[in-house]
């Protein structure tokens, strides 16, 4: 619990520091980010076949893979073969015992029987399965070509203009990213299930890039207020163009990160009803009611602190007005927040992973602590453009 809380508060340090420092840093993070998860992503698309735990699976639930299985270690573990023997052994064979080295290696199945009666002869017996040697290896999806074409995403959300605009740009960048996917996996991929393997080629992308584009986007909102009242940001009386954006992305992590404490304290202690027992286990209603209600109240203080330009501040004396829209805006992240750790989730289930990865001690990988924010970012910006 210790280094989780650790690297939990290290990594909000960055995102913050990042906040501060500008847009251009901003920029950064997200596009490493944006890198990682990707890579994490497509390895939720398992090779087949693919390694599991030894052991039986949790009632409900598949087995959990463990190790990379795009490792060449991994996929030859899968395709070995152990015979298991049903003869009891009762110590050395004996003369007495009809034994002989030679009738051993000469016997056959017909020389075993089972409860079901006599084993059927030699010759209707089906041989035992070899491994091919002509197969081919697994083929691992192009982490550089979906790191390139999730970056293409960030990238045009900086470049955009306004909600017309950044889908005019995402459009252009998934058409000319699912081209050149296609082209990959004719030419490349080898296994049967090249349907799931083009799923996951065209979903990484969009999953990652285009939904945490929105970063960038929500991060120049603040051109869509100058737009709007020119005068807002005058010198004396509002904040710059790029501290709108800031506050807004600072609002909807807090929001986010609120919704998370709120469901993880709630749930621990309250929790006795299970919301998804096959997708998380650990989820439950009253958790997810205490999410909702701590993003609720952390929309109100954030309101009154924060400068989000949909109202006055606590220093202009606005405790006692009521400014509904971060209010909405703070109960819809309360709700995709918990439905993007569901999806995560499920998307892992599927895979047969516990964590998309190992990257933060204590957390998992990236895209495990990122899943809640790839719903809550894009939900603020457009709760946000259309109440404007």
């Amino acid at each position: 619990m210790l280094l989780r809380t650790i690297t939990g508060l290290t990594g909000l340090a960055i995102l913050l520091g990042a906040l501060w420092a500008g847009l251009f840093w901003v920029f950064l993070v997200t596009l490493i980010a944006v890198i990682l998860a990707l890579r994490e992503f497509y390895w939720f698309h398992p090779p087949n076949p693919s390694p599991v735990e030894s052991g039986p699976a949790e009632a409900g639930l598949p087995p959990v893979r463990t190790g990379n299985p795009h490792s060449s270690e991994a996929a030859g573990a899968a395709l070995s073969f152990q015979i298991p023997s049903d003869a009891p052994h009762s110590g050395p064979p004996t003369p007495e015992s009809g034994y002989s080295p030679q009738a051993s290696l000469q016997s056959t199945p017909t020389d075993i029987a089972s409860d079901e009666g006599p084993a059927p002869p030699s010759s209707e017996i089906e041989p035992t399965p070899e491994p091919s040697q002509d197969q081919p290896a697994p083929t691992p999806l192009p982490t550089l070509l979906g790191a390139a074409w999730a970056a293409a995403f960030v990238i045009g959300g900086a470049a955009a203009e306004g909600v017309l605009h950044l889908w005019a740009i995402s459009l252009a960048v998934f058409l000319a990213g699912s081209f050149l996917s296609i082209l990959w996996l004719i030419a490349f991929y080898r296994d049967a299930r090249w349907p799931a393997a083009l799923a996951y080629l065209l979903g990484g992308p969009v999953y990652t890039g285009f939904l945490l584009a929105h970063v960038m986007a929500l991060a120049q909102v603040g051109e869509v207020f100058f737009f709007l009242d020119p005068l807002y940001f005058s010198p004396d009386t509002g904040p710059t163009i790029y501290e709108v954006g800031r506050n807004w992305l600072l609002f909807a992590l807090l929001a986010n990160f609120a919704t998370d404490t709120g469901a993880f304290l709630v749930g621990r202690s309250l929790g006795r009803h299970k919301m998804a027992p096959v997708t998380s286990p650990n989820k439950t209603w009253e958790g997810a009611v205490g999410g909702f209600l701590f993003a609720l109240l952390a929309a109100i203080v954030l309101d009154r602190t924060l400068n989000l330009g949909l109202g006055p501040t606590w220093w202009e004396g606005a405790w006692n007005a009521w400014n509904w829209q971060p209010v909405l805006i703070g109960a819809t992240v309360g709700v995709a927040s918990q439905l993007g750790d569901l999806a995560e989730s499920r998307l892992k289930r599927l895979s047969r992973l516990k964590d998309s990865g190992n990257l933060m001690p204590g957390h998992g990988g990236i895209l495990d602590r990122l899943d809640s924010l790839l719903f809550t970012i894009p939900t603020v910006y457009y709760l946000l453009v259309a109440v404007l």
